[in-house]
């Protein structure tokens, strides 16, 4: 018993124990067929500057999965979403940590800012043990959802080894247009003349923190700015603009 107590003990000492292509247990889902997980969530885009009026454009939802398949790479799921004033959408879908998923039977990038694990194609591998204090960085090579391809860094805030919980900030900067960005859109002047304006992007920079319990966000926040110039013909105008995305898990509620 005694060798056994000794593993146990320097075990215990671990932060988080290496563990999956995350690199960190802290950062890997642990999940068994028939699992149940939600999250609800919420995205705000906002403009302003001097001419034209201000602009805000909001969407929120929640997400359902449940658990098909635990592989600990590729786990599959039946997920439903429920965006707010929006039909339901449910279809089989696989997340793959490495930002590879499949959604009705179509693979495609997950370039989304946060969801429901860690995704190394916006967050990076992390190192195999997490301490507090720990950076690294990690380039974006893709428009993702709030920035375009760029930089970032990522330092350990927080660390509780007993629950396998890990709270990380990121923060970094990027050029050009995010995904799915609006290339034009509708203002309207302080003199009250609706335009129909380009936008070209400035350099954006984001910061946020996010916690993660054994690879699933429990809590997420980002805010990205950058000024944007907006053009119609000859006229110019200059503004800043902000977005920002919340994400928590909760417990599900059919």
């Amino acid at each position: 018993m005694k060798p056994l107590l000794f593993l146990i003990m320097i075990i215990g000492l671990i932060p988080c124990l290496a563990h999956g292509q995350t690199g960190s247990s802290c950062l890997s889902p642990h999940l068994a067929k028939g699992d149940t997980l939600t999250n609800i969530y919420s995205r705000t885009i906002a403009m302003t500057g001097e001419g034209f009026a201000p602009l805000v454009f909001r969407i929120s939802g929640s997400s359902f999965y449940q658990v098909t398949d635990n592989h600990p790479l590729r786990p599959a799921f039946v997920e439903t979403d429920r965006y707010d004033g929006r039909p339901e959408n449910r279809s089989a879908t696989v997340i793959g940590l490495d930002g590879n998923n499949i959604w009705q039977d179509k693979p495609y990038a997950n370039t989304s800012a946060s969801g429901l694990m860690y995704n190394t194609l916006i967050w990076g591998p992390a190192p195999a043990q997490l301490h507090e204090g720990d950076t690294w960085q990690h380039t974006i090579g893709v428009p993702w959802e709030l920035g375009g391809p760029g930089t970032q860094t990522i330092t350990v805030v927080a660390l509780d080894k007993e629950h396998q919980t890990v709270t990380l900030k990121r923060e970094g900067f990027s050029e050009g247009f995010y995904d799915n960005d609006a290339k034009q859109m509708e203002i309207a002047t302080t003199e009250g003349k609706k335009l129909r304006v380009e936008v070209k992007p400035g350099t954006s920079h984001w910061t946020g923190y996010t916690t993660f319990r054994q690879g699933i966000v429990i809590s997420d926040a980002l805010l990205v700015t950058r000024p944007v110039l907006l053009t119609s013909g000859e006229q110019h105008f200059s503004g800043q603009q902000r977005q920002y995305i919340l994400l928590n898990a909760m417990p599900h509620l059919p």
